[in-house]
């Protein structure tokens, strides 16, 4: 019985240095959009991280802020030390920036950090007509204007703190 061989199948040589050439073509296309794609993915990652971070800093403040204690003679707000990146309110609470790490003051224990590689943080004190600056009379202060600048990513709140409902301007 006589085999036949010339049904062999198989690539060439030539065929697969072709293959191997097509294919690296193609990897060296793609390389760079996947490149492109992680850097963007890494920098998104970073820059929800830090707007996550300052939103909750910002969140936290809100809250204190809007439960300041009342001023000395019933009228205003107590606000003990006003500076352009601290607040401490009458009853101890308050926010400090110290080197890049925003904290916030609380009544008898440590302060606790809220926000770190904080490059800015400052506090503006309105009047009542929202506009002027009241940082001379910090008890005449009707809102809080804050700004935090945590690595390249700047998030700003004003509040309004309760102790002046109700109240009457003098």
């Amino acid at each position: 019985m006589k085999h036949n061989r010339t049904n062999i199948t198989g690539f060439t040589l030539i065929e697969l240095l072709a293959a191997i050439v097509v294919m690296s073509i193609i990897s060296v296309t793609i390389m760079p959009v996947i490149a492109a794609a992680s850097e963007s993915y890494t920098v998104a990652r970073q820059v929800r991280s830090s707007t996550e971070r300052a939103g909750y800093a910002l969140d936290r403040i809100t809250r204190v802020v809007r439960q300041a204690p009342i001023g000395t003679g019933s009228s205003g707000i107590g606000i003990s030390t006003a500076g352009l990146s601290t607040v401490v309110f009458s009853d101890g609470s308050g926010f400090q920036l110290m080197d890049t790490t925003l904290e916030m003051l609380v009544p008898g224990e440590n302060p606790t950090p809220l926000c770190f590689n904080v490059s800015s943080f400052t506090v503006r004190y309105l009047g009542d007509d929202g506009v002027s600056d009241t940082v001379l009379t910090p008890t005449q202060t009707h809102r809080l204007a804050f700004t935090i600048i945590t690595e390249n990513v700047e998030m700003s709140v004003v509040v309004l703190p309760r102790v002046w409902i109700g109240q009457v301007t003098p």
